[in-house]
């Protein structure tokens, strides 16, 4: 049965999620990626595209339970809320999560004549660089919100739902 959209207008008040359940909920959809990555490892460019595009887009889509949110969120019991009481869509996610596929994809960028080596390096060190900064945002933010939920105006709260 389809499930009722979320009412996000009431963010303000849902309780922020524990350190170490973002951080499960990370690590559940790290394998993920990792797994779709080697799923496709014949092919390694498209295996680091299609790793990156599921670490972007992981949260854009309404699929059975998930209902917008990670497998790994789903798994926790953690919710995606819009602070603007707007409905979660692939544009927030996109918005919220392009920093943690850079990694992931710069290695497409390895083909690109002459400069395509330093380029990947490149991404592949920014990537890492932004992962580390978000990192350090959940742990130093009061609420546990990372520059992503800034910029897609998103908080992710517990919804208390989770298979553990």
């Amino acid at each position: 049965s389809r499930h009722a959209p979320r009412m996000s207008g009431s963010s303000a008040d849902a309780s922020s999620p524990s350190q170490h359940e973002r951080f499960v909920a990370a690590l559940l959809d790290g394998i993920i990626a990792t797994g779709l990555t080697a799923l496709f490892g014949g092919a390694p460019l498209l295996g680091g595209l299609v790793g990156g595009l599921y670490l972007v887009a992981r949260d854009g889509f309404e699929v059975g339970p998930l209902r917008f949110r990670s497998p790994g969120k789903y798994v926790m019991g953690l919710d995606l809320v819009r602070l603007d009481g707007g409905p979660v869509s692939l544009e927030t996610s996109v918005q919220r999560n392009w920093m943690l596929g850079l990694s992931s994809v710069a290695g497409a960028f390895i083909v690109v004549p002459i400069v395509g080596g330093a380029l990947a390096s490149f991404l592949s060190l920014a990537g890492l660089g932004f992962i580390l900064f978000e990192i350090y945002n959940v742990f130093a933010d009061p609420v546990g919100r990372r520059w992503g939920d800034r910029l897609g105006n998103t908080k992710v709260v517990a919804a208390g739902d989770g298979l553990v």
